[in-house]
Parts: C-alpha cells; structure tokens; sequence
C-alpha cells in the first residue's frame, strides 16, 4: 500500500512539474514574443523594397523542370537567370534590365551579350513584377499571421506556418503560375492547371532581425497534385533583403553588348 501511495505521489509531482513548465512557458511566449501580425504588418513592405531571389518548380510526370532566380530593386525585376528543362532538354537565358535597356545572353549567342531597348521585349509587367510587390503578398500574409507560430533564436525571430489552408493556397497560385510559365508568356492551360491543383502541404517562414525587426528572408514552399495525377514540387524564396539598394547592370556588360536594335535597322 506504501509503495502503492508514493508511486501515485510521484506521479503526482511529475504532473505538475509538466503542467508547471508549460504553463510558464506559454505565459513567457505570449508576453516577450512579438505577435506574428505585428512582425508582418510592421515590416513586410519595408523589407520588400530589394534583394534576392530564387523560385523553381518540378514535376516528373510532365518531366518538367523550370526555374528563376535573380535580384530586384523596387518592385523591378533587375537581373535573372531562367531554366526551363522539358523532357530532356533546357533553355536558359540571362537578362540584366535598365529602364530603357534590357541586355540578353542566349545559348544561341555563345556567351556574348546583346542589348535592345527595354520597349522591345515581349515580357508581361504584371507577371514579372507582381512577386516582388508587397501588395501580392497582402492575402497570403493576413492568412498566415492568422495560424503561423512564433519562435526565437540566437539574432532572429521566425514566423512559421505549415498547413493546408484553401486562403494561403489562394494567396500564392499567382506566384506559381508564373514560376511555370516562361517570362514572355502567359499559357492559360497553366493557369487552369495550377487553379485545379489540390496542395497536399504548404509551408511559410519569414525570418526577422531580432534588434531591429527587419525582414531578411522569407520562403515559401508547396507540394500540390493536379487531377490526382500530376504531383508539383514549388518553392519561392526571398534573401538578401534590403542588401541591393545600389544594384545595377555591370558596366563590362553595358560596355561589349552589341546592339542589336541599331544592327536591325
């Protein structure tokens, strides 16, 4: 019977010691961390005014393999290097753009630059420009600030969200049809394809300073299926932040690019 009492009396003090520790420890969370709605809505847009970037989709039923990277300043795409791989083969191009300038190298070009004027290209703005403006992320943001968790570390805070959420899907199928579709072109199958697709995970993490509370990274992760037969691997990721403010064409390419506008003439 004694051995009966103290079994129960050390199961008793077990319990509280770790009803003890989590309680304090949800108390401390919610007192000394900032909320993720404060560290979002405080600082997001600040943090999107430039940096790099690097977004990539998969899919091996369509044997497919695109990607994008390259920085930004302004909500202007600045600098990129794109990949499309189809069944075997890639394309790939590297762009540098100005205002009224956009220098090309193209596989067929043998590694020499060629400028035009930035009128010339065929790129649609909205669908090369949205994913660095703040105002596309307003939905996904708002969705995630809802649910995300909050945790610290050494020099920074994260918000981290990981779930299914139909608004959080809502907030990045934008982004991923654009990942998909080459920067010139908009193919509506794509879109159709992507707006029909069902994620099976989506996972959010923003990356804060903890002193200053600057944005300095975020990435943005999904697996999703397409009629039950099509499985999609997508990831977007912001870094750099706020480290591009003086970004610009490297002069040596300004200097050798031939022009082409004025060879057409």
């Amino acid at each position: 019977m004694r051995k009966k009492i103290l079994t129960i009396a050390a199961l008793a003090t077990t319990l509280f010691i770790i009803l003890g520790v989590s309680g304090c420890g949800k108390k401390s969370s919610s007192n000394n961390l900032p909320s993720a709605k404060s560290l979002i809505t405080n600082n997001f847009n600040k943090g999107m005014k430039n940096g790099h970037f690097t977004t990539d989709i998969k899919s091996k039923e369509l044997n497919e393999n695109a990607s994008l990277k390259g920085y930004f300043k302004d909500t202007s795409l600045i600098n990129t290097d794109y990949s499309l791989t189809n069944k075997g083969k890639t394309q790939t191009e590297s762009i540098w753009l100005t205002p009224d300038t956009m220098y090309l190298l193209l596989e067929q070009n043998k590694g020499k630059w060629i400028k035009t004027g930035a009128s010339a290209n065929n790129f649609d703005p909205e669908q090369v420009t949205r994913r660095f403006k703040p105002a596309t992320f307003k939905s996904l943001n708002k969705a995630v600030a809802k649910s995300a968790l909050v945790t610290v570390h050494t020099n920074t805070y994260q918000v981290a969200y990981s779930g299914t959420s139909s608004d959080v899907w809502k907030g990045i199928k934008n982004l991923i049809i654009d990942t998909l579709n080459t920067p010139g072109t908009q193919n509506m199958q794509v879109v159709q394809m992507i707006n029909a697709g069902q994620p099976q995970n989506i996972s959010v993490t923003y990356t804060f300073d903890k002193n200053t509370k600057a944005l300095t990274s975020m990435t943005i992760k999904t697996n999703f299926t397409v009629n039950g037969s099509y499985d999609f691997n997508w990831n977007l990721k912001y870094d750099q932040l706020g480290q591009h403010a003086d970004l610009a064409v490297p002069s040596d390419i300004q200097k050798n690019a031939a022009d082409v506008s004025k060879q057409s003439k």
